[in-house]
């Protein structure tokens, strides 16, 4: 049986430690790097690949979702640094540290932990073929399958330079081959990603792929069978994948943003990355040839482009985690509509554990219900291929008044976006105009019903995207609601998107750019106010960053009140916990598990009131001035009670998969105290879903709604 239980929000076997003071510290010394704390949350994600606990295959995912991390941490941060060490050399982040001095350590830290990945993939490929799946990296031996390599070749596209001719165009992320020649030089690049991986014929029941990008590098005189070949190295660049469009320019904006997606295949290359045991002549050629100094060079001896690898299939049970089977809470499994059901009492979903195909039943449902009018929702990512897009689609087709909003500004989404905005378009649906330099990050669908003559609101807000695929590897919360106050204005909220206006007079609803930080500032400093007078307070809040300098600076406020404090934070965390006088009452604890922790909830004690919300944002200066997004309160007593005391609870209880951030920024894992239970929260998850929520509040819920 899956018990649910309040538990001390503490670390059962943390060491005794010497709390740093609060006097003496300068300003600067407040705040940890933001980008420095995003490399070590990928330090934590790499610490899964090497966990020898682990499912082979699992360690194999984790070591590709590191690369891929760092990959687009290039394209993004440190392009975006790049340009302000060029612009503003003087400038200074909140740490205190120029942009060159960040460029510096995290040059540093990436080598790090490039070099530690190396030496794990080297023993997750030994762990693979102990279990009869062989990836051939290392071709100088004589048993080396040339034969079998060289006829299943993908398609090369090869392009032969003089020196000092620079190269030409070359693709961001994808494989490329350097041949160094007395007096040339070529580029071999391997066109189709996936072929890189060459699967060859079984034997001995091992089944064997070969990485051809190193099958051409050792193998290179035999393409060029008329040249001296002085070196060889595979290599792949990354490029600065950032968008500049003018919201006010004459030209549309969709426009705008497709010529920016077309310009990322000629925008500065701000990583070179070769896969070598030495750097060399070469490399460093190549490096100026593309306009990089060597602070952007990157060699290792480690397989570039590890997606293919982690895209193999298992040959066994047991490499893999066991697929994890989403369930339908027991409220929902009656015949009856969804809609008499969330009328009656509010629906929780946890996702992955409850099943997302719910909200997409709940809007097909609603395209084919007589009594709908309107659908309005919010997209920011999904699928291809959508059933959310479809059934919006469908309730147009059906004469219902459907209206969209389409985030074209979603990176790394932008045509797939583009491509819905104009299905949808075609499909009858007002897709709402674009809000410039705004993006609209919220996730909200309202349905309106008519019952009995009167409208009334059904709606469904979330803390992550309308997307199937992520919906089954992100953890994230959804509500579905008839309450009237949050119904009401999320179609106050939909209107002021459509007229392109902050929405007001907003009492139920937290909307960023208009209240949400300040609402997140009173709601700390109250509680602040409340411990001082009272002795209580509380403050419990789980998201994936943790950036903004006023909020960080209410937290210490409230901690030196005495306020308890405990954080919940994935990823970035420029706040310094433990400094006596200033942070010792904060705790912030980093789960890194399966599944990606996305979900964000924001509680506080609030003199008794115990207020939470669930949102969109994270707690950073993009989310709340730069982002539409939405905050909702939960309301239900059950409810709230639930995801603090079971979520919140658990995963600051997780003495598995936890980390802990400690006074000088590094993290250390949480591990149970003598005889204390084991606690892995993502586990116990997905048990209690299976088990119906036994023994938890929702339990009590669910028997309340079939009443």
């Amino acid at each position: 049986m899956v018990r649910s239980k309040i538990v001390p929000l503490r670390i059962d076997a943390a060491p005794a430690v010497t709390v740093p003071q609060a006097v003496g510290l300068k300003a600067a010394e407040r705040f940890f790097n933001r980008d420095l704390s995003w490399l070590a949350f990928n330090d934590r994600v790499l610490s899964e690949a090497a966990d020898a606990t682990v499912p082979a295959f699992e360690r194999l995912r984790f070591a590709t979702i590191v690369s891929s991390n760092l990959d687009e941490f290039f394209m993004t941060r440190v392009a975006e640094i790049g340009k302000l060490a060029r612009r503003s050399a003087s400038k200074r982040f909140l740490d205190g540290m120029t942009a060159r001095q960040v460029l510096a350590q995290i040059r540093e830290h990436a080598l790090r932990q490039k070099s530690r990945q190396a030496e794990i993939l080297r023993d997750i490929l030994a762990a693979l073929r102990a279990e009869g799946v062989e990836i051939i990296a290392d071709f100088e031996d004589e048993r080396s399958p040339d034969a079998e390599v060289q006829e299943r070749l993908p398609k090369l596209k090869v392009m032969v330079r003089r020196y000092p001719e620079p190269p030409p165009a070359l693709a961001s992320e994808r494989l490329h081959v350097f041949v160094r020649f007395p007096r040339e030089y070529a580029v071999v690049t391997i066109e189709d990603r996936e072929g890189r991986m060459v699967a060859l014929p079984t034997k001995d029941g091992v089944r064997r792929y070969a990485l051809v990008e190193r099958w051409i590098a050792d193998r290179a005189e035999e393409l060029f069978p008329d040249r001296e070949v002085i070196e060889t190295f595979p290599f792949k660049i990354i490029r600065d994948a950032d968008l500049r469009w003018r919201p006010d320019d004459e030209e549309s904006l969709e426009n705008q943003i497709l010529e920016a997606v077309n310009r990322r295949v000629r925008a500065k290359v701000v990583r070179l990355e070769v896969d070598s045991s030495a750097y060399s002549e070469g490399a460093l050629f190549l490096a100026a040839a593309l306009g990089l100094d060597s602070s952007a060079l990157y060699r290792f001896d480690l397989p570039l482009d590890l997606r293919t690898l982690a895209r193999l299939e298992s040959p066994k049970p047991g490499l893999r985690y066991p697929p994890i089977e989403p369930q339908v809470p027991a409220p929902l499994r009656k015949p009856s509509s969804a809609f008499e059901i969330v009328r009656r009492k509010d629906i929780l979903l946890h996702h992955p554990y409850d099943a997302f195909d719910i909200v997409v039943k709940f809007l097909e449902a609603a395209a084919k219900d007589p009594g709908v009018t309107r659908i309005y929702h919010t997209l920011y990512r999904t699928s291809l291929d959508s059933p959310i897009m479809a059934a919006l689609a469908a309730a147009a087709a059906a004469g219902k008044k459907v209206t969209a909003y389409v985030e074209i500004k979603a990176r790394f989404d932008e045509l797939n976006n583009l491509r819905w905005a104009a299905e949808l378009r075609r499909a009858g649906v007002k897709v709402v105009p674009h809000l410039g330099r705004y993006k609209v990050h919220s996730k909200v669908t309202s349905i309106v019903r008519l019952e009995e003559g009167v409208e009334r609101v059904y709606s469904h807000l979330g803390t992550g995207n309308y997307h199937p695929v992520t919906a089954r590897q992100y953890t994230d919360l959804g509500l579905l609601t008839s309450d009237e106050g949050i119904g009401r204005e999320g179609l106050s909220y939909f209107d002021a998107l459509a007229k392109g206006t902050p929405p007001r007079g907003l009492k139920e609803l937290l909307v960023a750019p208009v209240n949400l930080h300040d609402e997140m500032l009173r709601l700390i400093r109250e509680e602040t106010k409340f411990f001082k007078d009272t002795g209580k307070g509380r403050v419990i809040a789980k998201m994936n960053s943790l950036q903004d300098p006023e909020i960080i600076e209410a937290l210490y406020e409230a901690s030196s009140a005495g306020v308890t404090v405990d954080l919940l934070v994935r990823g970035i965390c420029c706040l310094r916990p433990g400094i006596a006088g200033m942070s010792e009452n904060i705790r912030v604890v980093s789960v890194v598990d399966r599944f990606l922790e996305h979900s964000r909830i924001y509680y506080f004690r609030a003199g008794g009131a115990r207020r939470m919300y669930l949102s969109s944002a994270d707690w950073m200066p993009r989310n709340f001035y730069s982002r539409y997004e939405v905050a909702f309160p939960i309301k239900d007593l059950q409810l709230k009670r639930y995801i603090r005391d079971t979520i919140l609870g658990k995963g600051l209880a997780d003495n598995q998969k936890a980390w802990q951030l400690k006074p000088d920024g590094a993290y250390g894992r949480v591990t149970p105290g003598p005889g204390a239970a084991l606690v892995r929260s993502q586990t116990f998850f997905e048990a209690l879903a299976r088990s119906d929520y036994r023994d938890t509040a929702l339990a009590d819920r669910a028997k309340a709604v079939a009443a």
